[in-house]
């Protein structure tokens, strides 16, 4: 999806109507195809030539000729009604393209140009919605993974309302999950949450979802994009297996390793209810156990033993889980395998509130400290520098040879 296509088509209107409506009654299988083409455009075009094309006609056309034939079909379209008129047929088009087209790849490239070429809002949100129906039937969802992110922002583009954006962005959600893109349907989830907000029905249960992906994807260590979330905040006031999803978060929020031991011993039943996978979500937070130990450590050498207490493996097992971290983005740093110990450069907070402020205002002022030392220092030496040269420049001397 990008700018706005342009479509070129050789030729006068009517003879473009007469080329489309004898290829229509070719793949349709008329006896007359002349008679069948007359019929067609005494009609009313553009309805009569889209209403020959439907329940799959044009739509099951060669894959090297689909993408040509709809570009013709949205060219009349649009020179009998302009914009508008390609977009009160959009829908209708998208949904038989999605339910026919027997190549995914073609289809999405006709349901792409349709969507850059209608302008009206509800209209692309439904050849969006087709767009994802026909990805998830010819397994070609990865092509809209790069959108989802993005939806929020074009469901207000489009101006549906929250119910047809809660709608299409769960369905794409429920496709991700199909095709067992889980990383994936949690941005999905959050999009959701950040489109919607927790005003719709569906809110909690969505924030519930997205809390448990985030327990048991190891791929996923950016908590405060969801703990930021009012829907997800709002879930510890509720009971039952909401209060339990909020419970959970809570302690993914502020629990260190043996701290959620504890926690995981207290709430055992509710999280395998959840459908939360203790062993996954334990080994997370060994993850970010580390991370917070590098957090608070941060040009300074933490021991390896400091580490292996407090995630509780051995310690020769550490450096295999300060490479898991370092892998996942939470920390930056290096390891000493001489003196057995990391020093972490960069370290990510779970969550960035008002005491990891206050650190850092704590740091800003020991560096501004330090510089401050140092300035004398540096002004010392610039001084000395001066002096030298210049008395370098009174004892030279230039000596020219006759």
């Amino acid at each position: 999806m990008g700018a706005k296509d342009v479509i070129f088509v050789d030729g006068e209107l009517s003879s473009q109507i007469d080329e489309l409506a004898r290829y229509i009654g070719e793949l349709k299988g008329a006896s007359d195809v002349a008679a069948f083409a007359a019929e067609v455009a005494s009609g009313e075009v553009p309805n009569s030539i889209i209403q020959a094309c439907l329940d799959g006609v044009l739509a099951k056309a060669p894959e090297d000729k689909l993408e040509a034939v709809y570009n013709q079909l949205f060219a009349i379209a649009a020179s009998q009604g302009g914009d508008e008129g390609l977009s009160s047929v959009a829908a209708k088009v998208a949904r038989d393209i999605e339910a026919h087209a027997e190549s995914g790849v073609a289809g999405l490239r006709v349901l792409n140009n349709l969507y850059n070429l209608a302008t009206e809002g509800q209209a692309q949100a439904a050849v969006f919605e087709s767009m994802v129906g026909l990805a998830a039937r010819a397994q070609l969802l990865g092509t809209l993974v790069p959108l989802v992110t993005r939806l929020p922002a074009m469901c207000g583009e489009w101006g549906v309302s929250g119910e047809d954006s809660a709608r299409i962005i769960l369905a794409l959600r429920d496709a991700l999950d199909h095709a067992q893109l889980s990383c994936e349907a949690y941005e999905a989830e959050l999009a959701f949450l950040q489109a919607v907000g927790s005003a719709n029905e569906k809110a909690a249960a969505v924030a519930s979802s997205a809390i448990v992906r985030f327990a048991n994807l190891a791929a996923l260590c950016d908590l405060d994009a969801l703990a930021s979330l009012p829907s997800v905040q709002e879930l510890s006031q509720r009971a039952g297996a909401l209060g339990d999803a909020g419970a959970l978060l809570n302690a993914l929020l502020s629990s260190d390793y043996r701290q959620w031991l504890q926690f995981v011993a207290a709430n055992g039943e509710q999280l395998t209810a959840l459908g939360v996978d203790v062993q996954k979500a334990s080994d997370k937070m060994r993850l970010l156990t580390v991370a917070s130990i590098a957090a608070d450590s941060l040009g300074q050498g933490v021991p390896f033993a400091t580490i292996a207490q407090a995630i509780d493996v051995a310690e020769t097992e550490v450096e295999v889980w300060i490479i898991d971290v370092i892998r996942s983005g939470l920390i930056q740093g290096k390891m000493n395998q001489v003196a057995r110990t990391l020093l972490p450069t960069r370290s990510t907070y779970r969550t960035f509130g008002a005491d990891q402020w206050k650190l850092l205002g704590e740091r800003l002022e020991q560096w501004k400290a330090s510089l401050e030392e140092l300035q004398p220092v540096i002004s010392n030496a610039k001084l000395i520098a001066q002096q030298q040269a210049v008395q370098m420049a009174g004892t030279s001397s230039v000596t020219i040879k006759e």
